[in-house]
């Protein structure tokens, strides 16, 4: 049977031959072309008045030299079980097929579309329980809190570095040849630093803390920045409020001597039972800040440190306090996310 969209046209058609009118106006009424009209007609002389017979239009003969055949589809199928990350390119050499019918065959009959590739933490099964159990965990936090209108501190590091950040995919050069793009530099040996930072989830953003070069973090080197730096800030923007700080669980978060300090400082915090591990997904600082402001402070490149660390304090001070907080409130439904995905990823 012909697709709806066109059997319409054929009994119109047929309707207005039997009507007495001539092809033109026939054309000119169903909007199709003269052809179709006068093979209509000649069908209806060929079968005198079996309409019927006319109107359902006989199915079209595969091409003798067609190549996307079960056999060929097959083949295919198992070509690519075999290894999926194969280029659509590649493939129809290895078949002696063009790359525009290998790819019509992967799109329209096996369903299958070429996706990139994601990164992602390594998630063992046994990392993948915990991270489903602490989704739990904290998703009955975020849902009844312990204390009304509770105040979330997320806080992250990130290495940034001097050199100009390039997504090679995206960051595209309109020029009418190759030689006419500039090449980004890169330095041999760039210069880096470490930022630590904190954002609460009514869109406040803590200035960003540098670490010292060359710095390997410990317990009492994070107490003492905690106290220096992010206890005061997190006292000022709370102003009495109740609070729970965020972190993962690196060791020096998760050493026994910094649980203590938590505890005795802290309104109250994500202990290594509570933040799901291999999470950065779940991080406002993570999935939102670090790219927000490295897409700023890279997008040429620094000269000296000193000037990468200006870009970093700069951006950081200009981020706006609405977008922080819209980025904070998806936390919720990203950890639905997680428990929906069982642990796994779901982005």
């Amino acid at each position: 049977m012909p697709k709806k969209s066109t059997l319409w046209k054929r009994i119109t058609c047929i309707m207005m031959i039997r009507a007495g009118r001539d092809n033109r106006d026939i054309m000119e009424c169903v909007q199709c072309s003269l052809n179709t009209v006068k093979a209509i007609r000649n069908e209806m002389g060929e079968n005198s008045d079996d309409d019927e017979a006319v109107a359902a239009r006989k199915p079209h003969s595969q091409r003798r030299d067609c190549v996307r055949t079960d056999a060929f589809l097959a083949d295919l199928q198992a070509r690519v079980m075999e290894n999926p990350g194969i280029g659509i390119r590649p493939l129809a050499r290895a078949m002696g097929v063009a790359p525009s019918t290998m790819k019509m065959a992967l799109n329209d009959d096996l369903r299958y579309f070429s996706y990139k590739r994601r990164r992602g933490q390594l998630l063992t099964e046994k990392g993948r329980e915990r991270r489903l159990g602490n989704a739990k965990t904290l998703l009955n936090l975020l849902k009844h809190p312990v204390e009304p209108g509770t105040l979330w501190f997320f806080s992250s590091e990130k290495n940034f570095c001097q050199d100009q950040k390039v997504n090679t995919q995206n960051n595209r050069w309109l020029a009418y040849c190759a030689a006419d793009v500039p090449r980004v530099p890169q330095t041999k040996f760039p210069q880096t630093v470490m930022v630590f930072s904190c954002v609460s989830s009514e869109g406040d953003v803590m200035p960003p803390h540098f670490f010292e070069q060359g710095l390997r973090q410990n317990a009492d080197g994070y107490i003492s920045m905690l106290d220096t730096f992010v206890k005061p800030w997190i006292t000022r923007v709370a102003n009495g409020r109740p609070y729970v700080f965020q972190q993962d669980s690196a060791p020096c978060h998760t050493a026994s001597k910094t649980i203590k300090w938590l505890a005795a400082n802290f309104n109250d915090f994500t202990g290594p039972n509570v933040w799901p591990p291999s999470s950065p997904d779940l991080n406002p600082m993570d999935y939102f800040v670090w790219g927000a402001v490295e897409r700023d402070t890279n997008r040429t490149s620094s000269n000296t440190k000193a000037e990468l660390m200006a870009k970093i304090r700069s951006v950081f001070a200009a981020l706006p306090r609405e977008t922080v907080a819209r980025a904070c409130s998806r936390l919720q439904r990203r950890v639905e996310a997680v428990i929906e995905a069982e642990g796994g990823y779901f982005e």
